[in-house]
């Protein structure tokens, strides 16, 4: 089984792919010094068609830094994926200057034209693929550096460990405009001496069967419908204190 076999696509899927992919970009250099990898998202693209939704993360915490953002030209980073779906004609980038998407597809459009502040919250692409059912697909990665969504859910049910941080600064939009902006980000609370520890939740997420591993040779793929997902989440919050999202570093 290839890997975007083993992701289990269907035709109108919504799919949120991240994951690292340095082991299986390797293996296809091996096999062909001249490959290319706008092939695995030819691939997708071919299997979820065109009523499917393809999102690949293009995170930037430039913006945090007093850099400013270019919604064009920040580089994203969080892996080759998000990247090069920037330079494809194809995709179109989400607003937000801390927590992006590149976005292909059915939904592109709707996704693009949120203008959502806060980087989790109301409006946010996560909500968004919260309420579409979207698929989440990590390929070599645990959920603590790969499960961005959980914070979505946080930031819903407004948790105690993290707060709202005011982030300002110079933004330049798709149509070459530059302006100063203010957006928001729901950060953790260092006083409190917390760290995101998701080992519990993954556990859960088996369970009650919300996410699938499967391997397609060296590589393992976690597969999570986030809908069902935010629903253990949500209900860990309220009835565990968010035990399975977090414990004090000390």
């Amino acid at each position: 089984m290839n890997l975007v076999d083993s992701f289990d696509l269907a035709t109108g899927d919504f799919v949120v792919l991240t994951g690292n992919f340095n082991r299986y970009i390797l293996e296809q250099i091996r096999k062909n010094k001249n490959y290319d990898l706008n092939t695995l998202i030819n691939d997708i693209i071919q299997k979820i068609g065109t009523n499917g939704t393809l999102m690949f993360q293009t995170f930037s915490w430039d913006f945090c830094h007093n850099l400013g953002y270019d919604i064009k030209n920040t580089k994203s980073r969080t892996g080759a994926l998000g990247n090069l779906a920037l330079k494809r004609d194809d995709f179109k980038r989400t607003r937000h200057p801390i927590y992006s998407f590149a976005v292909w597809g059915k939904y592109q459009n709707d996704l693009v034209n949120l203008d959502n502040k806060s980087s989790f919250g109301v409006a946010s692409p996560f909500e968004f693929m919260h309420k579409m059912n979207a698929k989440m697909i990590i390929v070599n990665l645990d959920l603590d550096n790969s499960f961005t969504f959980v914070h979505y859910a946080e930031e819903i049910n407004k948790i105690c460990y993290r707060y709202e941080k005011k982030f300002t600064g110079f933004y330049i939009d798709e149509f070459g405009q530059k302006s100063m902006r203010t957006y928001y980000m729901f950060v953790r609370n260092l006083e409190q001496n917390i760290i995101t520890n998701l080992a519990p939740l993954h556990d859960l997420f088996i369970k009650f069967k919300v996410m699938s591993i499967k391997n397609s040779g060296k590589d393992e793929i976690k597969i999570i419908k986030l809908k069902n997902a935010y629903e253990i989440i949500e209900d860990d919050i309220l009835s565990n204190k968010a035990r399975s999202l977090h414990k004090t570093s000390i």
